[in-house]
């Protein structure tokens, strides 16, 4: 069963709360995995968080000035 729209856009915030500026680049090795394992699903699910990263864009940093 794919997953949800929700839980996808859930799992691109968690992904860039926890790889920040990587998070593009981690997401795309999870494809590559997920398409070496022969799991096509999962693939396809990364590819959507991908797209989901891309629209919510990378988190402001903590930093205080």
């Amino acid at each position: 069963m794919p997953a949800s729209d929700h839980e996808v856009q859930r799992q691109a915030h968690l992904w860039l709360q926890l790889h920040r500026d990587e998070a593009m680049a981690k997401a795309r090795e999870m494809v590559e995995a997920m398409r070496k394992k022969g799991g096509k699903a999962g693939a396809d699910t990364w590819l959507r968080i991908i797209v989901a990263i891309s629209e919510l864009g990378t988190p402001p940093t903590d930093a205080r000035q």
